[in-house]
């Protein structure tokens, strides 16, 4: 089915069947050139105009005969169908194993021929690398540059390889590139150029999952004295006498015995006054990074270093940390040097990097679970494309249990009767922690396997390759953004077909959920993994009543009344309930979208104001095109001038974001007077705001009439002093909620003992 009836945001994907069966009827016309003949087609559409129909199917047609002479690869109709419908603006959702990266660089190439410039944003350097590699023959053929940009590249080289007609790049590298541009102090040392056409591979997780993740550019600032000395008194707190933890800890909050110890190490009278809003948060980050924030399910300790662990993904993010006093609460939890504090320079969403491109598509396996989302915060809609070959993979029902004993003894039959057949499988747990139990538990039994978390991401392509082996067991935190398809019988099933149909005889690849993750598009990414290009397959997830998606989101549930002798639940109602739990989980996913989204909008119409002014002023060409900004008489020049105002108008920035910071972790206390925080914070933030512009003046007209005028003036020396190094991270969402939230259960845990 190309549409999917009564869900919003969809489109059906078969009005621009047509341009595919045109491609298909000059099929044997291109067939028939000599590749020099091929080669001089493929580079006559290079037009520099959007292509029409008529050139579309023609762009097709050549680009299907190209590649099944670069790649022996020849593109079904179904990825042709793909391909007409993300040129004309839409996001696809193509199962796992349908050639996605084969469409995005036909969709690639056809912007390019039609002038435009293409980032195809991934998730890692390894996809940004491998893929811009592969895809180059392919581009070559077109007449079209391709490049990729990765962290281990400096300024001139970044800036070499966005010139390409197609770029390949994380989708961080691309955000942190534009923090640092608008850092920039010349006109020409920006690296990045304008954002034309984004193409996003996976782009449900990519828009939604981590769209909200701030990017961040920060300068020194010195270590983090009052949160590393918190973190270090907390770790004498007892459960019970200092803290207490509520029965699903996801919620610590302290005693009075607690409060009153932390209150007497900080020398305030009562933490909950409005004008301690700060240190407050800063204890309850302390508590919660002790009792709450888990090793091995939040993060990893490795070479010293505390390293994130993203829930989207299940593997460290590179640089991506916590807030200050998280980050140093966890650093001095685990008796780690504590890093140096930075003052952010600047921030931004990556849903703010993707949304400023002038096009955005993007493809998917999972996407259409997301299609009202990505409509309502992205006005993008999403087209089924059907498998070139029909999906034969069995899903079964969950097998639910009463508890996690009962799942668990089931869970082990059910793994060593398909081991001991040959079956290959692949174990899917929400973290590392889990995978790493179930490893223990299967070397206990006898079975050999192999493990894939954040621990050894780095080998991933080589194991997920060699998942679909015979006998092969794989257990692996989450599957989305692998990169790499699961083939029956292996990678030795290349030279060996025999060893990929001995597997197909065998049923396929087994998938095996260990409990539902908190979206049913993680769910769906797991079970895709199986069944690809119309192999035999089968996948199933082992659940029960008190995984953590029930008790964190649904924990109220009637009793059990029916179970089978292996302790399965029979209830219909139960297992809705479960259902009903990951429906809860993926609301409250909703709602913190949208309230981030809210908040964000008026920060980035004041950040676009402020780049406007910057843009301006690098841009002027004498001192009369600055005269907005400075009018004292004096005698500096141009670009002394220039370096004055982008001096104090960064600072001034970096200095309201700050203060924006605090509005936003205090706004919570506005509730208690019956205020909207929402509105509240506009009020606040628009109030801190309209004087900036003024400030900037004043600051640097002061600093001009200080100056004594020359072409060498040392601004250092004059107080005016940018931070000697910068870098460059994600924040990390904290695992305890809101800055509203953590302000009520401290509340009602205070009240509650009073």
């Amino acid at each position: 089915m190309h549409r999917l009836r009564n869900e919003p945001g969809t489109t059906d994907l078969t009005p621009l069947q047509p341009l595919v069966d045109a491609a298909d009827t000059r099929r044997d016309e291109f067939a028939e050139l000599d590749d020099d003949a091929l080669r001089e087609a493929a580079r006559a559409l290079r037009t520099g105009e959007a292509l029409g129909d008529t050139d579309l199917a023609e762009f097709c047609a050549i680009a299907r005969e190209t590649g099944r002479r670069v790649w022996n690869l020849d593109a079904f109709d179904v990825q042709l169908l793909a391909v007409v419908n993300m040129l004309r603006g839409r996001v696809v959702d193509m199962a796992t194993g349908e050639g996605k990266t084969l469409v995005g660089v036909l969709v690639a190439a056809a912007f390019g021929c039609a002038g435009r410039r293409v980032h195809v944003l991934s998730v890692n350097d390894y996809l940004a690398r491998r893929d811009a590699a592969w895809s180059q023959p392919f581009f070559d053929e077109f007449g079209l540059t391709v490049a990729s940009v990765t962290s281990d590249l400096d300024d001139d080289a970044r800036r070499e390889a966005y010139t390409a007609d197609v770029v390949y790049a994380p989708v961080h590298e691309v955000g942190f590139d534009l923090l640092r541009d608008r850092q920039r102090t010349a006109p020409g040392d920006t690296v990045l150029g304008p954002r034309d056409v984004v193409i996003v591979d996976e782009i449900d997780a990519v828009l939604l999952d981590e769209a909200l993740v701030p990017l961040v550019l920060a300068g020194e600032a010195g270590p983090v004295v009052a949160a590393r000395d918190l973190a270090a008194h907390l770790r004498h707190f007892r459960l019970g006498k200092h803290y207490e933890v509520d029965d699903d800890r996801r919620n610590a909050t302290f005693t009075d015995a607690g409060l009153a110890s932390v209150e007497a190490f900080l020398g305030v009278g009562n933490l909950f006054h409005p004008e301690h809003v700060a240190l407050l948060t800063a204890a309850n980050l302390a508590l919660h990074a002790q009792v709450l924030v888990e090793r091995d399910v939040d993060y990893l300790v490795r070479n010293d270093r505390v390293e994130i662990i993203s829930a989207s993904r299940g593997r460290t993010v590179d640089k991506q940390r916590w807030p200050d006093g998280l980050q140093t609460a966890v650093e001095v939890k685990e008796g780690l040097d504590v890093s140096t504090a930075g003052e952010v320079r600047d921030q931004m969403l990556i849903r703010s990097l993707v949304t400023g491109y002038t096009t955005v598509t993007g493809m998917s396996g999972s996407a259409r679970e997301a299609a009202a989302q990505i409509s309502e915060f992205y006005d993008l809609t999403i087209g089924v494309v059907p498998p070139a070959t029909p999906l034969v993979r069995e899903d079964e029902p969950d097998r639910l249990y009463a508890d996690a004993e009962y799942r668990d003894e089931a869970l082990i039959a059910f793994l060593t009767e398909a081991h001991e057949k040959g079956q290959p499988l692949l174990i899917g747990t929400r973290d590392v922690a889990t995978s790493e139990a179930w490893s223990d538990r299967l070397k206990a039994a006898g079975i050999d396997h192999v493990v894939l978390n954040a621990r050894n991401d780095t080998a991933e392509a080589a194991i997920i390759a060699d998942a679909g082996r015979r006998g092969a067991v794989t257990i692996s935190t989450q599957m989305a953004g692998r990169g790499v398809d699961i083939r029956l019988g292996g990678v030795a099933a290349d030279d060996d077909p025999a060893l990929a149909e001995a597997v197909r005889e065998l049923g396929g690849l087994c998938v095996v959920g260990i409990g539902r993750y908190d979206s049913a598009r993680l769910d769906r990414q797991l079970r895709g993994r199986s069944g690809r290009q119309g192999d035999p397959g089968r996948s199933v997830f082992f659940t029960s009543l008190d995984d953590d998606l029930v008790l964190e989101h649904a924990p109220d549930h009637n009793a059990v009344q029916k179970l089978d002798n292996e302790g399965s639940v029979l209830d219909k109602g139960l297992r809705k309930h479960v259902d009903h739990a990951q429906r809860v989980a993926a609301g409250k996913l909703d709602q913190i979208h949208r309230k981030t989204v809210r908040y964000d909008e008026l920060v980035e119409n004041q950040r676009a104001a402020t780049i406007e002014w910057r843009t301006a002023i690098l841009a002027a060409e004498d001192l009369d095109d600055l005269h907005e900004w400075v009018w004292i008489e004096h005698e500096h020049s141009l670009e002394v001038v220039r370096q004055v105002l982008l001096f104090h108008l960064d600072q001034a920035w970096a200095e309201h974001l700050a203060e924006l910071a605090t509005i936003r972790e205090g706004i919570h206390l506005r509730i208690l007077g019956r205020e909207t925080p929402l509105d509240e914070f506009n009020r606040l933030a628009i109030d801190a705001f309209r004087s900036l512009q003024t400030h900037v003046r004043e600051a640097a007209e002061e600093t001009l009439t200080t100056l004594e005028p020359g072409e060498n003036v040392d601004l250092a020396e004059a107080g005016l002093r940018r931070p000697t190094s910068t870098w460059t991270y994600l924040v990390a969402d904290t695992p305890f909620g809101t800055p509203e939230e953590r302000f009520f259960e401290a509340l009602v845990g205070r009240r509650g003992r009073g």
